[in-house]
């Protein structure tokens, strides 16, 4: 870059030591009534024809019509010129240029013209004026047809534009067009007069320095833009000061192209000196800050910072849409645009240091398509002020108008109006960063700082905010205590063994620390029949130094168990109740130290309440019915303020809803409230979850959301009191109940991020991650036979499903990689699987490399291998999957084609590891998953 100042730098210096030309020894008159165009052509002509020099523009002034500049032509305008467009349209020469673009489909008319030209200047500290006022816009495409453009350069190289005060186009006031190593420096541009008044277009051009510019539009200021394929590139603009009745500083609309390494910093947005009259109805400007692709073209590493802003309805608006407008004409004109059949991508954003006054109630949104996601956006050290009011009233109807992604419209700041976020909308992005932003507003505003809808990113983001889901990973149906500082959490595992204790300091982080039992001794459970059977809906609680967990089997009946310390170990499972489809129970000690249980039938409801011996191992009574509602479970028991609360969802799991019930008796009559619904959000059925206070007085509501893949992952929803009713999450939509939030700040300050244990290098014992799909045969595996691996010894069975000895652990987030390696001996199946709804495997057999597919094998590469490499990569988002296999652990190759797995038998996708056949061993050497956090 400072090789290019220096040549842009040297280029007027070479010129003014060549000749000048007078306008006015060309016959130009200082008179507003006398066309000087001729004269003025002449000069230039003569200029060009002598190999280059200064063209001057004395005091005075000077009408013209089109004007053509030529290579080596510096015209300058002294202090106390003018040069004035003609009002008249015949003095204007349509100009065709042979570059294609969509602004160059038809001949067009403009002041000062160049094309394929080079080393041309305008400078000085005179003034430009195009008269623009005096011409009709007749029709949507009519800019450079019926309205002139002041200056308009295409495919040139080495242009300079300095000082001079540019006023008045018809139309836009400039238009770089495919231009090389534009300079622009301290010019001042008023363009308020028509339509389609930007004060500067950059469009398709490479190295381009914008400096010191001060500018006032009626439509854009500073735009980039791509009319054809070729990108804005190696743009720096700085040091700048904008008003615009649209938007300050944009990229976009037309972007066929796009924009690459772009650097803009030191901007003031401020709103006009002479606002007279609203302008596209507004008063202000609609941004200060867009950037935009909706043509087909990319935007990456854009970097925006130390931006100044008074006022604008919507500041920052970042938008991938889909228009699809094209460049090219398959008619005569404009009318006919090829369309393009393509969505581009945005990835690469950062803003940072900007401080917004006195803006509109909008908001910001960062948006882009389903499937088309926003990628790498950083926001830092922004404040913004604005007059919100949006009060809860208002919040359906915005609501119901975001629900329109307009995938083909106009990109525009205000194109939703108020957002559901007082802050940041954002929607279909990934990997968004917020640091260190302010969100102020004059009046009470309902909406929360930050809404997103379909935001990749989970779990801790290291800010000092989460995302949800916080556990992006099947933790059905999570029940959550707080026994001090520390908070405790299980959860249903249906027919995996080893139902798991998680452990968090801070309700955001979870680790393992301990499984409450490692078998099921009851008949089919040695024989893999109990698929969907087993632990359904447990429930923690602590009560006199003990830890209980209760929890129910369709088939078997409710069973309990106590522990000292949540690390185990824990005691034997103590069968309270033989019985078939109950589900869902939870304890509950009252004050005078009466215990209850209450708990549901299968299917839907009610609620049944059961007096239970203080030491929580025996039901007193048959229990009595308190609630029956629309599928009624999942019962948590709270006593508040002398209130008796049943937390229970309602509905179903794919489109349930959380009820709170209250009563001052334990057995009714209970009052109903519903407390958390799914509303305008993506998040489907937010219910059956645990209202858990944090050591600071505030409360949470875990609850988990069905997803087809990953199972039902774990969202955590800020909680208040209000009239001894719990609400759930934010009333976006202003009917008196919560809605899931998307991200929140964190309940308890902390710095470490990390996510449940995965990875096992097998040791002195298996890793808590790990569960045996029905019980294991414990004569057939070790992690003794050979230090540091796993062996699973073969047992027969016929495919995957049925196999004993799977040892499987939990599919986390939306992107993970397992590895691990093999060696196997005997007639046997061994390797590495995935499973759902369905079983799929890859692995070593006598014969060589198979895949496993719903119970059928396909051997994909013939031999004898003493050892194999195996890998299985996991896109739950876009809900595909893939094995390979390693000879050599450096060079893999696929097995099989790529797949789709679903969730099944009330859980989500798992991985693993198996070995099942006729004789032999599998030995495996260390389990690593890898997970994209």
């Amino acid at each position: 870059m400072r090789h290019l100042l220096t040549t842009l730098l040297l280029i007027p210096a070479f010129i003014c030591r060549a000749a000048d030309y007078n306008v006015v020894d060309y016959g130009a008159t200082s008179d507003a009534g006398v066309n000087s165009t001729e004269a003025f052509q002449k000069a230039i002509d003569r200029c060009s024809e002598k190999g280059g020099g200064r063209v001057v523009i004395p005091a005075g002034l000077f009408r013209i019509g089109t004007i053509v500049l030529k290579s080596n032509v510096h015209l300058h305008l002294d202090h106390g010129a003018v040069v004035l467009g003609s009002t008249d349209l015949k003095d204007y020469r349509p100009m065709k240029s042979s570059y294609v673009s969509l602004r160059t489909q038809t001949e067009t008319i403009q002041l000062i013209y160049a094309d394929s030209v080079h080393n041309i200047v305008i400078d000085g500290y005179g003034i430009i004026d195009g008269q623009g006022r005096a011409f009709e816009k007749l029709s949507w495409n009519d800019e450079g047809v019926t309205r002139p453009h002041l200056i308009r350069f295409i495919q040139s190289q080495d242009i300079t534009i300095k000082d001079v005060t540019l006023k008045n186009s018809g139309c836009w006031m400039q238009h770089y067009l495919a231009c090389d190593r534009l300079h622009i420096d301290g010019i001042k541009v008023f363009n308020r007069n028509n339509y389609n008044n930007d004060a500067l277009d950059i469009d398709g051009c490479h190295d381009v320095i914008v400096r010191g510019m001060m500018a006032d539009s009626d439509d854009d200021g500073i735009t980039l833009k791509s009319t054809s394929p070729r990108l804005c590139e190696n743009i720096r603009i700085s040091d700048c000061v904008v008003s615009s009745h649209c938007n300050a500083v944009k990229l976009g609309t037309e972007t066929n192209g796009g924009f690459r390494n772009v650097n803009i910093s030191g901007i003031v947005v401020k709103p006009s000196a002479d606002q007279k009259e609203k302008f596209f109805g507004q008063w202000i400007g609609s941004s200060a800050i867009s950037l935009e692709i909706v043509d087909g073209g990319v935007l990456e590493n854009v970097n925006i910072s130390d931006f100044t802003v008074e006022g604008t309805e919507s500041p920052i608006f970042i938008r991938l849409g889909n228009r699809g407008r094209g460049y090219l004409s398959s008619g005569a004109n404009m009318e006919a645009i090829v369309p393009i059949n393509h969505v581009g991508h945005i990835d690469g954003v950062h803003l940072n240091n900007i401080q917004i006054r006195h803006a509109g109630s909008m908001g910001c949104s960062i948006t882009g398509l389903p499937g088309h996601p926003v990628r790498n956006v950083s926001l830092s050290n922004i404040s913004l002020y604005h007059k919100g009011g949006v009060k809860a009233d208002e919040m359906a109807q915005i609501c119901d108008t975001i629900r329109d992604e307009k995938e083909k419209a106009y990109p525009e700041a205000t194109m939703w109006g108020n957002l559901p976020a007082k802050g940041f909308f954002v929607r279909h992005a990934r990997n968004v960063k917020f640091s260190n932003i302010e969100i102020v507003t004059e009046q009470p505003d309902i909406r929360p700082d930050f809404v997103n809808d379909d935001v990749e990113g989970w779990g801790d983001q290291g800010d000092g905010t989460y995302r949800n889901p916080v556990l992006n990973v099947d933790f059905s149906d999570p029940d959550v205590i707080r026994v001090g500082s520390k908070y405790y959490m299980v959860a249903s595992d249906f027919h995996f063994l080893g139902m798991q204790v998680l452990e968090s300091d801070d309700m955001v982080n979870w680790k393992y620390i301990s499984q409450i039992y490692r078998r099921f001794d009851e008949p089919g459970w040695d024989d893999n029949q109990h698929y969907a059977g087993g632990s359904w809906a447990p429930a923690i609680r602590y009560h006199n130094g003990l830890y209980y967990v209760y929890f129910c089997t369709p088939d078997e009946g409710l069973y309990m168990t106590t522990a000292r310390n949540p690390h185990g170990p824990w005691a034997p499972l103590h069968l309270v109740k033989r019985v078939e489809r109950w589900e869902d129970p939870c304890p509950f000690w009252d004050e005078d130290g009466q215990a209850y249980l209450g708990r549901s039938r299968r299917g839907a409801g009610p609620i049944i309440v059961h007096r239970m011996s203080a030491d929580g191992k025996t039901l007193l009574d048959e229990g009595q019915t308190v609630y029956e509602g629309p599928v009624a479970e999942g019962t948590k028991f709270l006593k508040r303020n002398g209130w008796y609360y049943l937390i229970i969802p309602e509905g179903g799991v794919g489109q349930g809803w959380q009820t709170a019930l209250r009563s001052k008796n334990i057995y009714g009559p209970y009052e109903r409230r519903v407390v958390l619904e799914q509303g305008s959000t993506r998040v489907n059925g937010p219910h059956q979850g645990a209202l858990v206070d944090a050591s600071d007085g505030s409360w949470w509501f875990y609850h988990f959301q069905e997803t087809p893949v990953l199972g039902r992952v774990v969202h955590l929803q800020p909680a208040r009191w209000e009239a001894d009713w719990p609400l759930m999450g934010v009333d976006f939509d202003g009917n008196d109940i919560g809605e899931p939030v998307a991200s929140w700040k964190k309940p308890i300050p902390s710095a470490t991020v990390f996510l449940p244990q995965t990875s096992d290098d097998f040791s002195a014992t298996l890793g808590l991650q790990w569960q045996w799909n029905h019980n294991p045969v414990d004569t057939h595996w070790s992690l003794t036979a050979r230090k540091g691996w796993l062996t699973l010894k073969a047992l027969p069975a016929d495919c995957l499903m049925v196999s004993h000895n799977m040892l499987t652990q939990k599919v986390v987030g939306y992107q993970s990689e397992s590895l691990t390696m093999v060696e196997a001996s005997g007639d046997n199946y061994a390797g590495l699987f995935c499973s759902g709804k369905q079983f799929r495997g890859v692995g070593l057999c006598k014969e060589g490399v198979f895949i496993e597919v719903d119970g059928q094998r396909t051997l994909v590469q013939n031999g004898r291998f003493q050892k194999l490499w195996l890998r299985v990569t996991n896109d739950c988002q876009a809900n595909s999957h893939q094995f390979y296999y390693s000879t050599d652990g450096l060079h893999y190759q696929p097995a099989g084609s790529a797949f789709s797995m679903h969730s099944g038998y009330w859980k989500g996708i798992r991985v693993g590891l198996f070995c099942y056949g006729n004789s032999g061993q599998a030995q495996f050497d260390a389990f690593q998953q890898k997970v994209a956090h």
